[in-house]
Parts: structure tokens; sequence; C-alpha cells
């Protein structure tokens, strides 16, 4: 019985990752990007590269998408997503033409999970528009 259960949710990760085109994603955030409506990622000099199967990414989408999909990753392994040397997560619409770009690495996600803080507030704090494909420079 065990090995029916094992393969089924092994056919269940297969599933989620279908579709989904994952280029350089480190481990840690293969699972939570496999998912969700991902339909690329990719990372390249410390910036995740992130397009949602979403015709429009609303604020909310990509509020919850950093605080789920990115910073719980850091939560649940810390070390492990330090080593990954992220520092930006620009997340897309299905066109690769508008988004937002959350400017954040592991410290700031360790930040972000302290009891009390507004997730909203604290990402829009860190957070810059993108059009027509192209994000905004990095906050300072």
């Amino acid at each position: 019985m065990k090995n029916w259960i094992t393969w089924g949710m092994g056919c269940l990760a297969m599933v989620a990752y279908a579709g989904t085109e994952l280029k350089n994603v480190p481990e840690p955030l293969r699972k939570s990007l496999g998912s969700h409506g991902t339909k690329s990622a990719a990372m390249e000099g410390g910036t995740l590269r992130v397009v949602l199967d979403k015709a429009a990414l609303t604020e909310l989408t990509y509020y919850t998408f950093i605080y789920h999909n990115i910073c719980a990753d850091q939560w649940r392994a810390p070390e492990p997503f330090a080593k990954m040397g992220l520092k930006r997560v620009e997340v897309l619409d299905a066109a690769s033409a508008a988004g937002f770009a959350f400017d954040g690495d592991a410290a700031t996600c360790a930040d972000m999970g302290q009891m009390g803080k507004n997730y909203r507030t604290f990402i829009s704090q860190r957070t810059t528009p993108c059009t027509a494909g192209r994000c905004g420079a990095v906050l300072k």
C-alpha cells in the first residue's frame, strides 16, 4: 500500500511540473514554482524571472506569490535558501509584458517572516513595476 501511495504522490508531482519550464532554478524553489500557475521560471545572476499563466497579474496575486512561493521557502529551509544567492524576483503575466519585481534576498524574507509584519506593506516597499517586459531599477 505504501508503494502505491508513494508512486501516486510522485505522479502528482510530475503533473504539477508538466508544462512548467524551469531553467537554472535552484532546488529549494523548484517545488513551489512547479505549480500555482507558473508557466516558466529562470534564474540568472541572482534574479529569478517568473512568468505566471495569468492574462493579467494583480497586486494581490503578486503579493501572495512572493509570500507563499518565494519567502515561505526561506522560512522552511533557511540555509539552502541563503545559498541560492537570490536577490530579486520578477513576476510577469503570461505575455511577459507586465508585472512586478521584488527586491529581496534571504535576509529580507527572514525579516518579513517575523511576527507582526504586514506582508503587503513589507512587499510593496520593495517592489518596482514591470512594463513592456522590463522591470524597474533595483531599489536601494
